[in-house]
């Protein structure tokens, strides 16, 4: 009897232990309200970071991804724009964007594209979103935030449900 009950609670402990192990390996599933607002907020803070007028550009917008646990999900895409480049410093701004990201804990990459009159440019992954891109064209600064896969289907956003 006494080895029938140890075997049971030894049996127990190991479906605990892991049952454990594998929550704690899974993300956290990330709620479309949450990840909505995720890109909207990154936007925000990195254009008045660097000061001037933006407004809206496009978005949020949906599409399908992948989440972590195989599933299909939705992701947010949000863009945003300067209006008021003039006077503007473009090295500048790729700095103190490039600073803040990082302090955020996001992997960043300066860039120049190429030809005659380069743009400067920050990319960067991780931290709160998947990524996020800054270009400093001449009039047109923009930035693209892409957030992280939450739950859901890009259809019940689309049709505003």
């Amino acid at each position: 009897m006494a080895r029938s009950i140890a075997a049971s609670v030894a049996l127990g402990c190991v479906a605990l232990l892991l049952s454990g192990c594998g929550d704690a390996a899974r993300e956290p599933v990330v709620q479309p309200s949450t990840a909505k607002q995720s890109v909207i907020d990154f936007a925000e803070e990195s254009s008045v970071a660097m000061g001037g007028h933006w407004e809206r550009a496009s978005g949020p917008g949906v599409r399908e991804c992948e989440q972590a646990s195989g599933t299909p999900g939705t992701t947010f895409v949000y863009i945003v724009r300067r209006v008021d480049t003039d006077g503007a410093d473009a090295s500048a701004d790729v700095r103190t964007v490039s600073k803040q990201w990082q302090d955020l804990g996001i992997t960043v990459d300066e860039y120049q594209s190429g030809g005659p009159g380069p743009v400067p440019g920050v990319r960067g992954r991780g931290g709160p979103v998947v990524s996020a891109s800054f270009d400093a064209y001449p009039g047109n600064y923009r930035i693209s935030v892409v957030s992280k896969c939450s739950d859901g289907m890009p259809d019940q956003f689309r049709l505003g449900n």
